[in-house]
Order: C-alpha cells, then sequence, then structure tokens
C-alpha cells in the first residue's frame, strides 16, 4: 500500500504541475477540440510519468529529496503491528475514506439518474440516440446515448436543446467526464483534478454551442435561451 501511496502522490504533483502550464498557455485560446485534447492529455501522463524512472550517473539533490521522502513514506507504513499508529497511517486511512465516500456519492448519482431515465417517456433518435421525455420540470442534460429533456423545453425549444445535446453525445464528453471522475476517485484530495474536470465540461460547452451555431441558428436568440 506504501507503493500505491506514493504513486498517487507522484501522479498528483505531476497533473497540478501540467494543469498549471495548461492554465498559463493555453486557457485562453479558443481551439476547444485542441484544449479537450490537452487536458485529456495531462490525465493519462499524469498516471503514466510516475512509472518512468530516470537514472543518471550522479545523484541531484532533488532525486535524493525525492528518494528520502519515498523511504519515509514507506518506513511509516511499513511499522510494525506492536507500535503505534502512525500519521501517516492515518493519513493513509483518511484517503481510503474518501475514496469510499466518493465512490459511493457517484452510485447514488447513478442510481438516481437511471431511476430518471426510466421513469420518463421513451422516443428512438436517430443513430441510436433515445429521448427520454419528462412531464415534470427537470434542466435538459445528456448522458452516455441518452438525452433527458422536459416535455415543456421540448415543446418550447426542442430543436436548438436538441442540437446542443446530441453534439455532446457525437463528441463523446461524456466518457471525458467518466475518465476524469475515475481519476478524482483516487486524487479527490488535489485541487488540480477537480479544476480540470471543471474546465473540461466548460470547453465541452463551447464545443456544443459551436455546433448549434453551425447548425443556423439564430446566435442571438440562442443566446437567450
Amino acid at each position: 500500500m506504501g507503493i500505491f501511496l506514493i504513486y498517487i502522490l507522484k501522479s498528483a504533483v505531476c497533473l497540478s504541475l501540467f494543469y498549471l502550464f495548461y492554465r498559463l498557455l493555453l486557457s485562453k485560446e479558443t481551439f476547444h477540440r485542441f484544449n479537450r485534447i490537452a487536458l485529456l492529455g495531462i490525465l493519462f501522463l499524469s498516471l503514466l510519468i510516475p512509472f518512468i524512472e530516470v537514472t543518471t550517473a550522479h545523484q541531484t539533490e532533488l532525486s535524493q529529496t525525492v528518494l528520502t521522502v519515498e523511504q519515509l513514506l514507506m518506513m511509516a507504513v511499513a511499522q510494525p503491528e506492536e507500535l503505534s499508529i502512525s500519521w501517516v497511517q492515518v493519513l493513509l486511512l483518511f484517503y481510503l475514506v474518501g475514496i469510499i465516500f466518493f465512490a459511493c456519492r457517484n452510485l447514488y448519482s447513478l442510481s438516481r439518474l437511471l431511476l430518471l431515465i426510466k421513469s420518463g417517456k421513451q422516443e428512438r433518435l436517430e443513430g441510436g440516440v433515445r429521448l427520454i421525455v419528462l412531464e415534470r420540470e427537470v434542466a435538459p442534460f445528456s448522458w452516455m446515448r441518452y438525452i433527458v429533456i422536459s416535455r415543456k423545453d421540448l415543446d418550447e425549444n426542442g430543436r436548438e436543446i436538441l442540437i446542443h445535446e446530441l453534439a455532446h453525445i457525437q463528441n463523446r464528453h461524456s466518457w471525458d467526464l467518466l475518465v476524469a471522475d475515475i481519476c478524482i476517485f483516487f486524487q479527490w484530495f488535489n485541487p488540480g483534478i477537480w479544476l480540470l474536470k471543471q474546465e473540461l465540461q466548460n470547453i465541452h460547452e463551447y464545443e456544443a454551442d459551436e455546433t448549434v451555431i453551425e447548425k443556423g441558428v439564430d446566435a442571438k436568440q440562442y443566446q437567450l435561451l
């Protein structure tokens, strides 16, 4: 478990540094597709880089410091049972509780989502997309190959909303958020992963909005909507 904890800490540091560079260099750009790829790349790189070991003929001061921290963590986690519980073990327990909490929270949200989908009237759209129409008020959203919308919104602004939500589905935005949520399970303590997910969601909305405008919807009318 000590090795896993060290891996998570390294991964969290990598993700935070990469996201900081993204905010400084790319966040102001309007190339949304490129920015989306960059954010997903940050997620995958932060998972892979901790596995890479770089050896040098002479150890630098930084490498010696990192090695010392790793050794201390491993020694603290691997304490004999007769000794009192160390602060590292307390942090590890707190970390595991966080993983369980966020896993349960997501499972609860998923169960509510499935119940909501089941409660609505289903209609088939092209491409295997299922439209779920509810008689009660609900903010329109899409998830995987489902679009959920209230009857009122469908009657009043159905065309614009469906184009927007179909763009989310066609661009597979739900899969991006699923990957981000999996990373959040293991890095829930890292503000960088939460900011990265929010940035990813913003880019998804920009991409969907661009699709709506490209379909000929009046920009001012859509902005008011």
